[in-house]
């Protein structure tokens, strides 16, 4: 797969693509997810979403199993050749899930260079590659993209309104944008959310974090005509009282 830009990227030698200028901004992240133990080893990242059940992480990995079982068992159903972007791809394990499934090709951006590198080592290939890049400085051509996946990463972005608005100009006709796994608040639930966040980042001597975590609401998402899509499931879980992902589905199409 060759990556689409306006001018021919640089390669690393560490095999990751730079589209942007390095900033390295990353190291407040960094510093909070090596906290929580979410900074995992290449032995244990090869596994994902598979943890040990010892580890602290394993329930919430499970849930995260349960996405990217669902989404690429819609992906599958599309039974067509199709270039997705992961934005926000972190160490790349969901990007190549994707690029496992028959005619899927993944390109994962991130600003997190550390997690890129790893993603690269352990899982670069001919279907899923990975580049360092700031999506709103103009690093692809237009309709590049038959899809956008975000996984747990649309609250690091200030204005959903901004990112949506690149998104529709890189994606195809009939394009598609999925957000998965991250926290979307009613109107009257932000404020509390905002306090909750930075009284737990000043616990973890992170304050810095609160300016790069915003908290977004489903108004934030309605001028978009969301389409949400429930946990498989979720009634049954719901009577059985099984934990389910509390996340929502979202997805957006372009005409």
């Amino acid at each position: 797969m060759s990556i689409i830009k306006k001018s021919k990227p640089t390669e690393q030698s560490n095999g990751v693509y730079q589209l942007s200028a390095y900033s390295p901004h990353e190291s407040f992240y960094l510093k909070l997810r090596t906290k929580e133990g979410r900074v995992l080893s290449d032995d244990l990242v090869k596994k994902l979403p598979d943890l040990p059940k010892n580890n602290p992480l394993f329930s919430e990995w499970q849930l995260r199993k349960d996405t990217q079982k669902r989404f690429c068992g819609y992906l599958k159903k599309k039974r067509r050749p199709l270039k997705i972007l992961e934005l926000g791809c972190g160490n790349g394990w969901f990007s190549s899930k994707m690029a496992e499934i028959k005619g899927v090709e993944v390109l994962g951006l991130d600003l997190n260079l550390l997690e890129l590198e790893q993603a690269q080592r352990l899982f670069g290939n001919e279907r899923v590659e990975f580049a360092y890049g700031n999506i709103f400085e103009n690093i692809f051509e237009k309709e590049s993209f038959d899809m956008v996946v975000i996984n747990a990463a649309i609250q690091y972005f200030p204005s959903v309104s901004e990112l949506f608005t690149v998104f529709f100009e890189i994606m195809k006709s009939h394009g598609e944008i999925h957000v998965l796994d991250s926290p979307f608040y009613k109107e009257e639930q932000i404020s509390e959310a905002k306090e909750r966040s930075l009284e737990y980042y000043k616990s973890q001597d992170c304050t810095e974090m609160a300016n790069f975590y915003f908290h977004h609401g489903f108004q934030d998402l309605k001028p978009f005509s969301p389409t949400y899509r429930r946990t498989k499931f979720y009634f049954l879980k719901k009577v059985l009282r099984k934990k389910q992902n509390p996340f929502v589905w979202a997805i957006f199409r372009k005409k």
